[in-house]
């Protein structure tokens, strides 16, 4: 089977700062002096949640299907899809430019561009007396791209952290190791010495007769791809009958039979310039659960 699934968002909800740092100057930088409440107060940020964003999503789904038919049966489906928004609905002021929010139109937080699910259960031929009889193999394994990773500076200048993006001055190489997924080389365009041999990032921001004058980064928002997952998880039953409505169950169940590390993204935040910038702490998944680690399940069941 073959199939397009497709969906579109309009008035989405997104959260934006109405008193935005411009060029060192707030719009509203203070309260009324005839203000009711608190006249001439300073203002700080304003956060203004409205319906401004928007979304699309596209897809191309294949799937295999075969029924039961001696003893094997299974089913598999990969899935190649794209979406898109302005902030993934996060209820935190994420956009660079809160006056410019079409500039944060990239990937989805969610978005994984390749998936691939199969699932298959195989009952073994074996035929003689109860010991050799009934059993039966099954497997699910899942292939995954990884998710999008939002790069940004340290730089404050519009009065929220973690938003600014940098500038893009080289080929953004992944390393691929946990200790660092991504080249980490930052250029600051302040620096005398100029930038080093090699830079890949630059913060946003040139020195002008000694005024730090800063812009607005040129890299799109989750232009970069974190890990991928894969997992297979692998069960063995036997199904042993002791009368006629009454049989014994055993089943072994092995999550993540290959012990698989799926590792999480980079961060926690993925902040130029920072020591922890590229570094992959933590797997996909809370240890303990299903997908982290390597875990075996045994059940005995009487049915009846």
């Amino acid at each position: 089977m073959i199939g397009y699934f497709g969906s579109k968002g309009t008035h989405l909800l997104i959260v934006r700062n109405l008193n935005q740092i411009i060029s060192g100057v707030r719009p509203f930088p203070k309260l009324s002096a005839t203000s009711p409440i608190l006249p001439g107060a300073t203002l700080g940020n304003i956060s203004e949640a409205d319906s401004a964003g928007n979304s699309s999503y596209n897809a191309l789904w294949v799937a295999v299907n075969k029924r039961l038919s001696r003893g094997l049966q299974f089913n598999a489906s990969y899935t190649w899809s794209k979406s898109l928004d302005y902030s993934s609905l996060n209820f935190q002021v994420v956009a660079q430019d809160s006056f410019n929010i079409r500039g944060d139109r990239g990937l989805s937080d969610f978005d994984a561009r390749h998936r691939f699910v199969i699932n298959w259960l195989y009952e073994l031929p074996w035929r003689g007396n109860r010991l050799i009889e009934g059993w039966q193999i099954s497997g699910i394994t899942q292939l995954q791209s990884g998710n999008p990773v939002n790069i940004v500076t340290n730089l404050g200048f519009t009065g929220v952290l973690n938003t600014v993006r940098p500038d893009v001055i080289g080929n953004i190489s992944r390393v691929g190791s946990p200790a660092q997924w991504l080249t980490n080389t930052v250029c600051d365009p302040r620096d005398p010495r100029g930038c080093p041999a090699g830079a890949v990032f630059a913060l946003p921001v040139k020195l002008q007769n000694g005024v730090s004058l800063f812009h607005f980064g040129n890299l799109g928002r989750n232009v970069v791809v974190g890990p991928g997952f894969s997992s297979t998880d692998f069960s063995v039953l036997k199904n042993t009958k002791l009368a006629e409505n009454l049989s014994l169950q055993f089943r072994a169940e092995i999550f993540d039979i290959f012990n698989h590390a799926s590792l999480g993204q980079p961060g926690p935040i993925a902040q130029v310039a920072s020591s922890s910038f590229g570094v992959i702490s933590n797997t996909r998944f809370p240890t303990g659960d299903s997908g982290s680690s390597r875990q075996i399940q045994l059940v005995v069941k009487l049915v009846f």
